[in-house]
């Protein structure tokens, strides 16, 4: 039998950090200071008992469905099928701004899909949402469909069609539709993909399989043993899955992304395969600042509290999508975590009354994202393609929320670092001559 239960060590030589780093086939549902929360067999409990570890169990997988998993739970979210066909209808109510685009298939030869919003008017900047890496967390698959169904169904709203003019805005809201559809025709709790592994069991964890540090840590988060949850798979992109992400990446240049997951309300960003932060310290306080007002703008909404954080500070992980997209492409990069916070509100079993509360909160932090990157992209992008003065180690929140450039104001830095190349720029320069410096310097080297 297996059981959700809350963790505690009271004793310094046996840290709750060290079972992140122990191989127990644990599966990690909260991560707090003082406690974790975990799923496992009731033989694995016994093991953590006999290590000096206090096991305070909160409920039995089997109640938990029978509590959160009820036929009406289902109830206001999309199965696959379902998903492409309210995706093919807003492609043909919307013909002049949305498309729908088929960007891969996963390993049972199911279609990834995407919609382009936007005009399409070639060289416009593109901004990324995805969502489902994980297939039990099914809200992580309503907040990006919602996000396209609102921006084509109020394009006519000022702020909006601006953004779809001068923009483009990628939406695929199932990156791994198998394992969705098995979660909810077999098994509710359900994480990876459905490949077949050489040991007989099944899946790898689509967000264990990008290709930036992959498989660099071997860890209850990130396993290298096949039956785990958060099985790594055997080299970097071995799954469709994964591929078709990164072939799209790689050939619309996007200019920044968020990939939606559940569950704990918070807002992450690189790095997750170290607790190291980000060496570009323009780069980090540009990112952490824009998490933070992201985070602003969803308090604003419900009242509900998100925490932005490096990615490692919930959790060591490799080889996930954030730090990918960041480490190759210098873009920023966020995971947002969805409700709820706690097993007791269902964990990855959120009720349905929940989707449009979730949404709402979660449509004002994708709006502040957009605006940053297409509407004012020399205050996000400038910055966050390396753009690095030196000196500088401080960033407002406020600069981003307000349209200002973080890390761009006159300052008496006189250098600037660009992909590792060192560039003078005159004493005092404005933020106006360092952005154009940064692109010119950008374009020279692609």
């Amino acid at each position: 039998m297996e059981i959700i239960a809350e963790i505690r060590s009271e004793d310094p030589a046996r840290p709750l950090a060290k079972l992140l780093a122990m191989p127990l086939g644990i599966d990690v549902w909260e991560v707090k200071s003082d406690r974790l929360v975990v799923r496992a067999a009731e033989h694995t409990m016994d093991r953590l008992r006999k290590m000096g570890y206090r096991i305070n169990p909160i409920v039995d997988v089997s109640r938990h469905l029978e509590i959160f998993a009820a036929a009406d739970s289902m109830a206001g979210y999309h199965s696959v099928a379902t998903l492409e066909a309210d995706m093919r209808d807003l492609a043909a109510r919307h013909p002049n701004l949305a498309e729908l685009k088929e960007i891969g298939r996963s390993i049972e030869g199911r279609p990834i899909l995407a919609l382009r919003l936007g005009e399409r008017r070639g060289n416009a900047t593109k901004v990324l949402f995805m969502g489902c890496h994980h297939a039990r967390e099914w809200i992580a698959v309503e907040v990006p469909f919602l996000l396209a169904r609102e921006l084509l169904e109020k394009s006519n709203d000022q702020k909006i069609a601006s953004w779809l003019s001068s923009g483009e805005i990628w939406i695929a809201p199932m990156v791994n539709p198998d394992g969705h559809e098995f979660c909810r025709t077999q098994n509710r709790l359900w994480r990876k993909n459905r490949r077949r592994n050489p040991d007989g069991s099944f899946g790898v964890d689509p967000n264990r399989n990008y290709g930036y540090m992959w498989g660099v840590l071997d860890v209850p988060t990130s396993s290298h043993v096949p039956s785990d949850e958060t099985y790594v798979g055997p080299r970097a992109f071995s799954e469709p899955e994964t591929r078709a992400v990164r072939d799209l990446v790689a050939r619309e240049n996007f200019a920044g992304l968020i990939t939606y997951h559940s569950f704990s309300q918070l807002v992450l960003y690189p790095w997750g395969y170290t607790s190291d932060n980000i060496a570009d310290p323009v780069d980090f306080h540009v990112m952490n600042a824009m998490a933070q007002q992201m985070c602003n703008s969803i308090l604003g909404v419900h009242g509900k509290v998100y925490t932005p954080q490096k990615s490692s500070q919930l959790y060591p992980t490799a080889g996930d999508t954030t730090d990918w997209t960041y480490g190759t492409y210098g873009i920023p990069s966020f995971t947002v975590e969805l409700r709820p916070t706690t097993v007791q509100e269902g964990g990855f079993i959120l009720p349905a009354n929940q989707i449009g509360p979730t949404f709402e909160e979660n449509r004002a932090a994708a709006f502040n994202l957009i605006e940053g990157l297409i509407s004012a992209p020399s205050a996000a992008r400038s910055a966050a393609e390396r753009a690095v003065m030196a000196g500088r180690d401080r960033l407002s929140a406020a600069s981003f929320a307000t349209g200002g450039s973080p890390g761009l104001e006159t300052r008496p830095a006189t250098e600037i670092i660009i992909d590792g190349a060192v560039i003078r720029v005159p004493q005092g320069a404005d933020a106006h001559t360092i952005a154009e410096t940064v692109r010119a310097v950008r374009a020279a080297k692609h």
